[in-house]
């Protein structure tokens, strides 16, 4: 990665790179000159790869996009995290999410990106972390500083409604634009019929990586169902947009609902 004079993409995500991996990678960035994008995602290195990685972002200005969700990282590991963005120039996105971090663990990471003054971070993607007062807070002062920051949360304040697993998958689909669904049904869609069960479809989506814990990921399936006949059918979706698609699940959903 450091001698590398060309390769402005990178992708290594469940390559079970854990600790040592994650520690070489890191030293690699330390002196990066050309890589812009990198996935590290749902590589279980924890927070000793938080740490290193972590040193790593210190130095480094280029990187502009950068994923570690899904790798056992805690709130104590986000310290480490935290330091490496407060003085970093570059990092546009920052995928934190479904790591154990807590929101106190939130709290820091937001506040050393409102600390650095150079900082031109877009969105920190923090998906399962469930916001309490003082998150709330840190959100809030944290916009004020850097005014574009978008922060992806649970919803703060109980009794709310739950979020909807559609409009989260809306909103991974736009930080993951390569990202094909059609091609998940087609793939697990043995006999071409154009319809996947849902039984077929959760194992599907769960080795697609879609972001969901077991429970959402029913509720995704049932919304796409709609109509209760236990399978989905995708045929629509072939020549149409992915985001269109989703929605027009979501209102046959809510139809079959209140009938």
């Amino acid at each position: 990665i450091a001698a590398n004079e060309s390769l402005e993409y990178l992708n290594l995500s469940w390559n079970n790179i854990r600790r040592k991996g994650a520690i070489a990678v890191a030293n690699g960035l330390k002196n990066n000159v050309m890589l812009k994008h990198m996935n590290l995602s749902w590589n279980g290195f924890g927070d000793e790869g938080a740490v290193a990685i972590g040193e790593a972002l210190k130095n480094n200005t280029i990187l502009t996009w950068l994923d570690v969700s899904h790798n056992r990282i805690t709130a104590e590991g986000i310290k480490f995290l935290a330091k490496g963005v407060e003085g970093n120039e570059g990092l546009k996105y920052f995928g934190v999410a479904h790591n154990p971090i807590t929101s106190s663990g939130a709290c820091q990471l937001l506040e050393s990106f409102g600390k650095n003054s150079s900082a031109v971070i877009e969105t920190v993607d923090i998906t399962n972390v469930r916001v309490n007062e003082d998150l709330w807070a840190a959100l809030k002062e944290a916009k004020q500083i850097l005014t574009s920051l978008k922060v992806i949360h649970q919803p703060y304040m109980e009794g709310r409604k739950k979020p909807n697993p559609i409009a989260s998958l809306k909103d991974w689909l736009g930080h993951n634009k390569h990202f094909e669904l059609v091609e998940v049904f087609k793939r697990f869609d043995e006999e071409e019929s154009m319809e996947v069960s849902k039984e077929v479809l959760m194992e599907a989506f769960q080795q697609a990586h879609l972001p969901f814990d077991k429970t959402n990921m029913e509720m995704l399936i049932d919304q796409l169902d709609g109509e209760g006949k236990e399978s989905v059918n995708y045929t629509t979706l072939v020549d149409c947009d992915q985001v269109k698609w989703l929605d027009e699940c979501l209102v046959r959903y809510n139809t079959s609902k209140k009938e």
